[in-house]
């Protein structure tokens, strides 16, 4: 089973989906791609390269497969034609041909997020000869629940992935973006994303948890 992983910036694919690549990575492959450099706007151009090679390091840590960048530019992809975000998703999709494809979600707070799911939704959509089978829209800390939205756009998780057994190995994970963590209660702090995976996990049944939302299966249940 192939998986894709579309994150938006550096430390994405660990917060939404670091437990689940931990949990399966020895049964599956998981692949990640990163759009944005994550540094324009933020921090001086150099700060890419440094991002970079804390996404490889903590990939690494987790067991993804293959760890692929784009240079996309960061929290201005609203500038970016959505055809073009699109075009680079099929073009991943093409190169590795993937059973499951997780993506942001669409009522994320961050601009960024939103363009890359509405992208990942169209580079999927059911057409005759399809490739994916499954998209999922995952959950991230200091995105997700900080746009005050109601309706359609609130993120409803209806996959619940046990991850108590992988928690301090995604967290070592994030630790690897030193530039990206902050001090508590900031939800990109250890305890506060010890906290989150604990929420969801009282939620679901577990003691830890990473939410995913199915946005489309295709063939049987």
């Amino acid at each position: 089973m192939k998986n894709l992983i579309i994150a938006a910036h550096p430390d994405d694919e660990v917060l939404g989906c670091g437990g689940l690549i931990k949990k399966f990575c020895d049964k599956e492959e998981f692949y990640v791609v990163i759009l944005t450099g994550g540094s324009d706007t933020r921090y001086d151009k150099s700060m890419e390269n440094i991002l970079r090679d804390n996404a490889i390091e903590a990939n690494q840590i987790l067991g993804t497969k293959e760890l692929f960048f784009e240079n996309l530019p960061n929290q201005k992809m609203d500038n970016i034609p959505i055809l073009e975000v699109t075009q680079i998703i099929e073009k991943y999709i093409s190169k590795i041909k993937p059973d499951r494809v997780f993506t942001h979600h669409i009522g994320d707070l961050n601009k960024d997020h939103q363009i890359i799911a509405e992208a990942t939704f169209t580079a999927t959509r059911p057409i005759t000869g399809q490739i994916v089978k499954e998209v999922y829209s995952y959950n991230v800390p200091s995105s997700t629940e900080w746009n005050y939205i109601e309706g359609e756009k609130t993120f409803i998780p209806n996959i619940f992935i046990d991850i108590k057994d992988e928690l301090d190995i995604k967290l070592e994970a994030m630790k690897c973006y030193k530039s990206e963590c902050r001090d508590y209660p900031h939800p990109r702090n250890h305890k506060s994303l010890k906290a989150h995976a604990n929420y969801w996990g009282l939620i679901s049944g577990f003691e830890y948890a990473e939410p995913f939302k199915l946005i489309r299966k295709l063939g049987m249940l």
